[in-house]
């Protein structure tokens, strides 16, 4: 466990939440970050839901930009049986809906004796004391979120988080910090020469345990574009190794984030 203090992204405000300066995004003034979008609506999930459970599938669609400011989650169990909970929460903004998100807990079974083929490659972590975002491309070393110019490459990347969190004061779950580093997705596999050109409309998550620890990693699997329109997967990965999978639709939006010219 790192002991690197980062700023929360929201506060708890009456019945909901006021968003907070670490939550601001890119894409526009006065919008909140997807990572923070995400880590909000699982951290409510996961608090209220999970409890005893293994949160492995996770799902956000994000079809309105979020504003700074207040905003209220409503939440709804769907279904709790004898191996699975399915939970849903949304975020309300002006009594409009404007995020949405799933997820799928299991009860912890015995594991299968049988041996299946798994991809023996596991992406490299950065040395210890990493910064809190950091980008590797190809076989090159994680190089600072400071320093964009060095990431607009056409190579594969990696990506490495540390510390993130979600609530001031309270701590943040594995699954929710899990569910904040996914929507890097568009982030690791999109970027290229030119900056990051297309904006993800949604993130799936799929774990098969919780990250150890407050560092985690991502690594560009796949990134198609046609049209505009991009699919995009990455593995998620942590200091013992890979332990989950996630994937990311787009869209080009004319415009570059994250590149050597951008602010």
């Amino acid at each position: 466990m790192t002991t690197l203090e980062v700023p929360a992204q929201f506060a708890r405000s009456g019945g909901g939440f006021d968003s907070l300066p670490a939550a601001e995004g890119r894409w526009a003034p006065g919008t909140l970050s997807g990572p923070a979008i995400a880590g909000l609506l699982a951290q409510v999930l996961d608090t209220e839901f999970g409890e005893g459970l293994v949160g492995t599938r996770w799902h956000c669609d994000m079809f309105r930009m979020v504003r700074s400011g207040h905003l209220d989650v409503r939440t709804s169990l769907v279904r709790s049986g004898r191996r699975i909970r399915v939970a849903e929460a949304e975020i309300i903004q002006n009594d409009k809906t404007v995020v949405r998100a799933a997820v799928t807990f299991y009860h912890r079974a015995p594991q299968p004796d049988g041996v299946v083929w798994s991809d023996p490659h596991v992406p490299a972590p950065p040395p210890p004391e990493a910064p809190r975002l950091a980008m590797a491309g190809g076989s090159g070393d994680y190089v600072s979120s400071d320093t964009p110019e060095h990431w607009a490459t056409a190579e594969r990347k990696r990506v490495w988080t540390r510390g993130w969190r979600v609530l001031a004061g309270e701590e943040t779950t594995p699954f929710a910090r899990a569910a904040m580093v996914s929507d890097c997705t568009n982030l690791v596999t999109g970027m290229g020469t030119g900056g990051v050109e297309t904006i993800n409309g949604d993130v799936s998550m799929a774990i098969a345990r919780a990250p150890r620890g407050d560092e985690i990693g991502l690594e560009a699997d796949q990134f198609v574009i046609v049209d505009g329109i991009s699919i995009s997967s990455a593995s998620m990965f942590d200091r013992d190794g890979r332990f989950g999978v996630c994937t990311v639709t787009g869209v080009a939006t004319g415009s570059a984030v994250h590149g050597p010219t951008s602010s």
